[in-house]
């Protein structure tokens, strides 16, 4: 047993998956507990022990109920579309698989250094092809006096009347 020791799930996905609510109650139970088996074992996704598909006789023994309801509550599953089958016959969970394929790749990404999309062994991005970019400058920042602030405010869309502006000076330097 080496699956994962938790993972994420969805609660709305399950009450909006129209196949899972078109089966029973108790098709829904078995469908948990199948998934339950499916994210404790390898392969992930997969209702399998030791890689070797469970049928109704195994998954009787694995839930505790008789193999003709186990196989009545499978056939219900199946006909609503809740699981599918690979070659071999194994039932597996679509979302899981899915959920797998993601993680793995996010692991190898990881341990190569994070998202692929974003490294680039020269260190340029695409639009500084050609251009040295120097060292990094740090900024200084600059202080504005009062007669600065004063002629900024008073040039451009808002001017205002050229005694508005004495005005204004002599209350700005007043105060």
């Amino acid at each position: 047993m080496s699956g994962v020791i938790w993972s994420k799930f969805f609660w709305q996905d399950w009450e909006t998956d129209h196949a899972v609510r078109l089966s029973s109650f108790a098709a829904q139970g078995l469908w948990m507990r199948m998934l339950c088996i499916a994210a404790a074992h390898d392969p992930i996704g997969y209702v399998a022990v030791a890689g070797k598909g469970l049928d109704e006789t195994g998954l009787a023994l694995l839930t505790g109920r008789q193999e003709s309801e186990i196989a009545s509550l499978l056939g219900e599953l199946e006909r609503n579309g809740v699981f599918s089958r690979d070659r071999q016959g194994r039932i597996y969970s679509r979302r899981m698989i899915r959920d797998a394929r993601k993680a793995a790749t996010a692991r190898n990404n990881g341990k190569k250094g994070g998202n692929p999309s974003l490294s680039n062994p020269s260190g340029n991005s695409a639009s500084d092809k050609g251009r040295d970019m120097g060292e990094d400058k740090p900024h200084k920042p600059r202080a504005k006096s009062q007669s600065e602030k004063l002629r900024n405010f008073s040039s451009g869309a808002g001017a205002q009347k050229k005694s508005d502006i004495i005005e204004l000076k002599e209350a700005f330097i007043d105060g």
